[in-house]
């Protein structure tokens, strides 16, 4: 009789230990909506695996992935070899999806955007329903920056910062996502990058710097009061008396060929050239003389480094790309680089600073 009583107890031990042996576990254990559920079975036995994710989906893989749809608090159930006493239950709490974006520029957040960098954001939103998604960009008021994008309600957004500081960059996105609104707001290093620059003097001999970014420039600023390299460039004689291959130009030499010539700049093999009633470019001997521009000039400076022709106006530095034809016809259309009025001293400083 004890013998009997003595088996009945291990069966029971027995199953016990079998239910018992039956467990998973997931990751990440706080899940969002549309974010991939990594399910690990921790069974040390079985050979048949049934999952009830609690969503109306199943798998029979031992150790399945799994993306909720909706956010909500789900029961999974892991069988194993299809047996009743085999079974473990959980709970699964999925949040909702916060929309967030992307940047174009690698390595952004940590490494920050290079001022005057083109970035492009790229709004990221789980939407497995294709429900309306409206979008809208905005960049706080703090934040210097030039938007490129057409619009600011589609789902990238195109800008680049113009000034350079531990948190210069921001850009805010609300989603609003089946008549629920949201926004997230990051903040972005902006590194600032050496280049050329163009120093200034106005008429009333205060001095200017301005740096160069590809297409794009910096707002002018005053010159430092030590600034003696860029005043002194500025000073140097520049349109009258020039050096070129080896052989020096003169206001006077050149004024035999072109006599209303006022001021010079060589690069290219041509000649750069303001009078009174424009700015002109020839090739070096002369021939092939055409307008750049129209107008009072009060001085010019040819950029080897950028490849461009600046000048000055009463109102305004002006720039264009220096002329590559053969016939000296400019195929483009001055650009304005600031609206300084009375610049009288224009030259380029090809240090990177």
């Amino acid at each position: 009789m004890k013998n009997k009583w003595l088996i009945l107890a291990l069966g029971c031990m027995i199953a016990a230990c079998s239910k018992n042996d039956v467990d998973f576990g997931y990751s990440p254990t706080n899940p969002r909506a549309g974010e991939k559920v990594q399910f690990t079975n921790l069974a040390t036995s079985g050979e048949e695996w049934e999952w009830d994710f609690g969503d109306g989906s199943t798998s029979q893989v031992k150790n399945p992935s799994k993306e909720y749809k909706l956010p909500g608090t789900y029961t999974v159930t892991l069988k194993v070899d299809n047996k009743s006493s085999l079974i473990k239950t959980k709970s699964i709490t999925v949040s909702d999806t916060v929309p967030t974006f992307s940047c174009s520029v690698e390595g952004a957040d940590t490494a920050g955007i290079d001022v005057f960098e083109d970035v492009t954001f790229t709004a990221l939103v789980y939407n497995p329903y294709n429900y309306t998604v409206e979008y809208k960009w905005t960049v706080p008021s703090n934040t210097r920056y030039t938007q490129l994008s057409e619009t600011d309600t589609e789902s990238t957004f195109k800008v680049y910062f113009e000034q350079a500081g531990a948190n210069a960059g921001g850009v805010q996105l609300r989603v609003t996502l089946n008549g629920v609104t949201r926004d997230t707001l990051r903040i972005f290093k902006v590194n600032d990058v050496k280049t050329t620059s163009v120093v200034m003097m106005t008429g009333d001999s205060t001095y200017l710097r301005q740096r160069v970014f590809g297409t794009r420039a910096e707002i002018p600023y005053p010159m430092a009061t030590d600034d003696t390299t860029g005043k002194k460039i500025v000073n140097a004689a520049q349109d009258t008396l020039q050096e070129y291959n080896g052989k020096t130009f003169t206001l006077k030499d050149l004024q035999k060929t072109f006599p209303a010539m006022t001021g010079f700049s060589i690069a290219s093999r041509k000649i750069y050239f303001r009078q009174a009633d424009g700015l002109f470019v020839a090739n070096i001997d002369g021939t092939f003389k055409e307008p750049i521009y129209a107008g009072k000039v009060l001085m010019q400076q040819a950029d080897i480094v950028n490849n461009r022709i600046y000048w000055t106006t009463p109102d305004s530095v002006l720039y264009m790309p220096l002329i590559g034809a053969e016939n000296n016809k400019f195929t483009t259309q001055p650009t304005t680089l600031n609206r300084k009025a009375n610049v009288v001293k224009l030259a380029i400083d090809p240090e990177k600073r």
